[in-house]
């Protein structure tokens, strides 16, 4: 999957030479890597964990399986649960270029821009 944002990251671009592109993942699910050399700016672990192992996760492809392992996977989510430090990361580029905007007398009051 990464790959295959990198490669969208890339075509937009190509179009859009100044945008910023941040991949959002709620789990992470492969080794970090620099994204020095990509063209995506960030990637951001929305839970700040990793996911459950593929053996694990296998056991949901049954209603059965998933009755079974059921308390486990409510454990883990509540062990991991959204950060809303990975948000405001995400957000605060966000913020600053809508606040970009501001008129005169907002930029006086706040002090900066």
């Amino acid at each position: 999957m990464f790959q295959e944002a990198n490669a969208t990251a890339y075509d937009l671009k190509l179009a859009l030479p100044n945008s910023r592109y941040f991949l959002l993942c709620e789990w992470l699910d492969m080794k970090p890597i620099s994204t020095v050399a990509t063209s995506i700016e960030e990637v951001i672990v929305l839970r700040k964990a990793k996911r459950l192992p593929a053996n694990v996760r296998a056991q949901f492809s049954t209603v059965a399986g998933r009755i079974a392992t059921r308390d486990a996977f409510e454990r883990h989510l509540a062990e991991n649960p959204l950060s809303s430090e990975a948000f405001q990361r995400f957000l605060s580029p966000v913020k600053r270029l809508l606040m970009s905007d501001q008129d005169e007398d907002a930029i006086l009051r706040r002090g900066w821009f």
